[in-house]
């Protein structure tokens, strides 16, 4: 094993001395991220619930349709809708996992700028589903401008979005909704955009964030911290895994194989669960989100009154 670590405290020591100076001790700071993260954790493993919770059951479920999805456990893995929704739901999964484990350690905007890449996999998956073109597209771009100017025309955020509305359309949804729908999308997509991106405003609130359970006391979050902030950022990840399950599922698992990837077969344990885990999900986070509507408009009335604690 390398000896990195002690390689690095016998320079320290060693520069020290030709200063000369007294060599301070490193400990400290070790000791304050271990126990900054032990606290952090056990506030917010209750305290952002229940969307974690309902974001972790929903990564379960994508890692059911990734493995359906397997060449191994599918038959028309050739088709290149097939094999980029196998590689998209895969990369969520893992762009998931790190979300919440960020969260969950108090790192919350580096968790939403890894959010931004978890909505964009699963927002392009949905437009894939939709257009074999699409996937072909994405699977052609392979060297750096290529892919840059996938992602920078083809799949644009602003072609993007136009694509998701015409699935909306499709499925029957009336203007209000996809207009309620789009500018729900387009104002967490700026929030997650300037935590890729740093604005001015959120390098400062990454560096002191309101608490968790109480908003308007803000502290020191470089060493993470269980913040307000992350009840949103959780709540959106999981929100977006609830949207994709219930436009992305019919052209995932179904009965016609010329309509989907996977035709259902009831013996199948993975089939069935991928089918019971989108109807639990569904139940789930509709009725919490109408609790977390009460809850932005509570606290929205509070917030009129101003001010701020530090």
């Amino acid at each position: 094993m390398s000896d990195i670590y002690g390689e690095i405290e016998r320079e320290w020591v060693a520069h020290y001395r030709r200063m000369p100076c007294e060599t301070p001790s490193r400990a400290e700071f070790s000791d304050l991220c271990a126990a900054q993260e032990t606290e952090t954790r056990g506030q917010t493993s209750d305290g952002i619930q229940p969307w974690l919770g309902i974001f972790e059951f929903g990564i379960e479920w994508l890692t059911y349709i990734h493995i359906a999805l397997d060449p191994e456990n599918s038959v028309n893995q050739q088709r290149p809708c097939h094999r980029v929704t196998w590689a998209l739901v895969g990369a969520a999964v893992s762009f998931g996992f790190s979300v919440r484990t960020l969260c969950l350690s108090g790192f919350d905007t580096p968790a939403r700028a890894l959010l931004r890449s978890y909505v964009d996999a699963l927002l392009l998956c949905l437009a894939v589903l939709h257009d074999e073109a699409l996937a072909q597209a994405y699977m052609d771009a392979k060297d750096d401008a290529q892919v840059k100017t996938f992602w920078h025309t083809i799949a644009s955020p602003k072609n993007l979005h136009k694509r998701i509305i015409q699935i909306e359309k499709t499925a029957g949804f009336d203007q209000e909704t996809i207009t309620a729908m789009t500018e729900y999308r387009r104002a967490e997509y700026e929030i997650l955009s300037q935590s890729a991106h740093l604005s001015y405003v959120v390098s400062c609130l990454t560096s002191v964030a309101p608490v968790l359970g109480d908003p308007d006391y803000f502290r020191g979050a470089i060493f993470g911290l269980a913040t307000e902030n992350s009840v949103r950022t959780i709540h959106y990840a999981a929100a977006t895994t609830w949207y994709f399950s219930r436009l992305g599922y019919n052209l995932i698992l179904g009965r016609d194989s010329s309509k989907c990837l996977l035709t259902f077969d009831k013996e199948s344990d993975l089939q069935r669960r991928i089918v019971v885990g989108r109807e639990v999900i569904s139940s789930i986070t509709i009725g919490h989100w109408e609790e977390r509507l009460r809850e932005i408009l509570m606290r929205s009335v509070k917030g009129k009154h101003g001010g701020g604690r530090v």
